[in-house]
């Protein structure tokens, strides 16, 4: 089963990024970390490949650390200060053993998981990014506008307008239906001039 398969979808920010493996939150919430095999696939394309067995101990850390980070995020977004469990959790997984890049090989620069604790480490390296993602403060940590889409995302874009979690996705989806709306009502105007010849 590939990525696309299973659902997982990336954004730009590895800590926003785990929170979109329970999608449709706010309509009908639906789980991609089903299995810890899920989990290693999703470390794996995240951020380094896992080659151990991910065991379901390591899954249960990985969903408390995605709603820390969920819960963390919604809180910056609404204005409010973070929940101290969400804190908490957070900065614990961040003071962990990381990832570490090291030249493979072919003398390139690789990352690389720590053995004996791969998703321990990669997880650390979620956690790592959420710090930066929620102490940051710039105002562009934002919840999907999007229809039925609750992901969250950080805007970076040069405007900082974003809308959309994905403008190829939501942000199409959104564009379109406005598109078929105007030309329905267009068709329907009675004082609209004739284009056709």
């Amino acid at each position: 089963m590939t990525e696309v398969e299973r659902g997982f979808q990336f954004g730009g920010r590895l800590s926003l990024d785990l929170t979109w493996t329970l999608r449709y939150r706010a309509i009908a919430p639906t789980e991609l970390l089903r299995s810890p095999e899920d989990l290693r696939t999703w470390c794996s394309l995240a951020v380094a490949p896992v080659e151990a067995p991910v065991g379901p101990t390591e899954l249960r850390a990985a969903v408390e650390l995605r709603e820390a980070i969920h819960g963390a995020a919604t809180a910056v977004i609404d204005g409010v200060r973070i929940p101290a469990t969400d804190r908490a959790t957070i900065n614990d997984w961040a003071s962990r053993p990381s990832a570490f890049r090291s030249l493979d090989r072919q003398d390139r620069a690789a990352v690389r998981l720590r053995p004996g604790a791969p998703v321990e480490s990669a997880l650390a390296v979620v956690a790592a990014d959420a710090v930066d993602v929620l102490g940051t403060a710039d105002g562009r940590l934002r919840r999907c506008e999007g229809p039925g889409c609750s992901l969250l995302f950080h805007d970076s874009s040069r405007p900082g307008s974003r809308r959309w979690c994905s403008t190829a996705r939501c942000g199409n989806r959104v564009n379109t239906v406005a598109y078929r709306r105007r030309r329905v009502v267009g068709a329907a105007d009675p004082d609209r001039p004739d284009r056709t010849g």
